[in-house]
């Protein structure tokens, strides 16, 4: 598994999540996810605060969008290296459209059940104003990264064979 092949396919899977939200936003109306809270969150980490009872609330960081996008663009990455070696090494399987989609499927539970309780919005975006429509957006996004891992593989063997 080499870098490059981890980075396109990290970066094609990101790439559709946000596509995907475009796509789910011009759809129903909701907007996309506000990268600088995720930076803004992020650049409070060093500060010891993890959990924030409400990170619209805490007090903005300069480049907290600029931050938000970078982690974001990371932790694609840091997905695609889980699925794939997921896939190789643990399940012995090769990547394929399944499989990815129920990697991505499942790994709306990281928003969930970790990322929306420590900014705030609750378990499952209780605490938001439309809990179920805030889970289909999650949900959405999280098929859309899917099929990006699906697609990523697909492009980096066109790119570096294999």
């Amino acid at each position: 598994m080499a870098i490059l092949e981890i980075l396109v396919v990290g970066i094609v899977a990101t790439a559709c999540l946000d596509i995907g939200q475009q796509i789910y936003r011009l759809a129903t109306g909701m907007p996309i996810t506000d990268w600088g809270m995720i930076g803004r969150w992020a650049a409070y980490l060093p500060k010891g605060q993890v959990v924030h009872e409400n990170i619209g609330k805490t007090p903005p960081v300069d480049g907290e969008l600029a931050l938000g996008w970078i982690v974001h663009y990371v932790v694609g990455i840091g997905y695609a290296v889980v699925y794939l070696l997921l896939m190789w090494f643990i399940l012995g399987i090769e990547p394929g459209f399944i499989p990815a989609m129920v990697f991505g499927a499942l790994s709306v539970s990281v928003t969930w059940f970790v990322m929306e309780p420590i900014l705030g919005a609750g378990v499952m975006a209780a605490k938001t104003p439309k809990p179920p429509a805030a889970m289909a957006h999650d949900f959405a996004s999280h098929l859309s990264f899917g099929f990006g891992l699906f697609l990523g593989v697909v492009i980096s063997r066109s790119l570096f064979g294999g």
